[in-house]
């Protein structure tokens, strides 16, 4: 009977052991790498630019400071704050205040709470923002499109008709491009968009982020997404839209389309990730938090096929540009 470790006498046998050894460890070394290649995903540092929290007319998952003091602890890099019915630069100088650790910012949407498509209702929400108010979102649930295509009711706000702004909206597009803020088009049609960004941009406005451009409202298709970027403004995809659909736990997303991961990552292959700005749109009480719904978004698309550049550049460099 051989006596244990008799082999280590044997020079072939050690060798055969020793590579079998080092190569097992190679092999587990670099399985493990790629496991933590793959799954690294950076996520600290990133910007979600359409988040909504309490007090709000509609149910919250956290209130201001909890949904900033959140996403402090997780890392990120900036909240852009967004209501419906009130303004929120306000909210955010105070958020920033309490978590310092996190820019925080806010804006106004023109929806028929502040008065529609009202001058005054942008100069004060820049005035109170102290440099905090950076978006100005054209009307959401109260423009038309969004009434008659989600509401199937008539009426409602409209920005553009016949290819023409209505005169309310040079005055508010002159001050956005005077005062750097941002024009967010909220959930006007793909007619109204396809007039505002050119007009916007003839007047000087820079900064345009097309609000959720795959989501049912607006319903931008490829070409016209296309179109809308070779003009410069950004496009802006949601994770909530992956959410919606028929089954749906938000009962007011159920008439929303689903709009598939595949589909927003054929989108960004297509029209190149330096257009598109990568938003959660979250903050219903029962959909995942905005700060877990970010990471499933990133991870998401990453599976899909989108590589860790250009994530980077929709989630960090994208948004940092629209808030500078």
């Amino acid at each position: 009977m051989e006596r244990p470790f008799s082999f280590l006498k044997n020079p072939r046998r050690l060798r055969l052991l020793v590579g079998f050894s080092l190569g097992l460890w190679i092999w587990g070394a670099g399985t493990l790498g790629a496991i933590a290649v793959d799954s690294a995903i950076d996520f600290k540092g990133s910007i979600d630019f359409h988040v909504h929290s309490a007090p709000d007319v509609t149910a919250r998952l956290y209130d201001d400071l909890e949904l900033v003091e959140k996403a402090a602890q997780a890392g990120m890099q900036a909240l852009v704050l967004k209501n419906h019915v009130t303004p929120t630069a306000d909210r955010a100088v105070l958020a920033h205040k309490v978590v310092p650790d996190i820019e925080v910012y806010g804006g106004v949407v023109l929806n028929e709470t502040i008065g529609g498509l009202n001058l005054r209702a942008v100069e004060t929400m820049d005035r109170l923002g102290e440099g905090r108010g950076k978006v100005v979102w054209l009307p959401t649930i109260d423009a038309a499109h969004h009434r008659q295509t989600l509401n199937h009711h008539f009426g409602g706000l409209r920005v553009a008709r016949y290819g023409h702004l209505v005169p309310e909206m040079p005055e508010i597009l002159q001050y956005i491009a005077a005062h750097d803020l941002v024009l967010g088009t909220g959930h006007i049609s793909p007619a109204e968009i396809l007039t505002v960004v050119p007009a916007a941009k003839q007047l000087g406005v820079e900064k345009i982020l097309v609000t959720h451009a795959m989501a049912t409202v607006p319903g931008l298709n490829l070409a016209q997404m296309q179109a809308i970027a070779d003009q410069g403004a950004f496009l802006e995809l949601t994770y909530v839209n992956t959410l919606m659909g028929e089954n749906a736990t938000e009962a007011d997303h159920q008439v929303w389309e689903n709009v598939s991961i595949e589909a927003m990552a054929a989108a960004i292959q297509s029209i190149g990730a330096s257009h598109f700005v990568l938003s959660t749109d979250l903050g219903r009480a029962l959909d995942p938090s905005p700060i877990d719904g970010y990471q499933q978004f990133l991870e998401q698309l990453a599976a899909a096929g989108i590589s860790e550049a250009d994530l980077y550049l929709m989630s960090h460099t994208n948004p940092e540009k629209l808030l500078q």
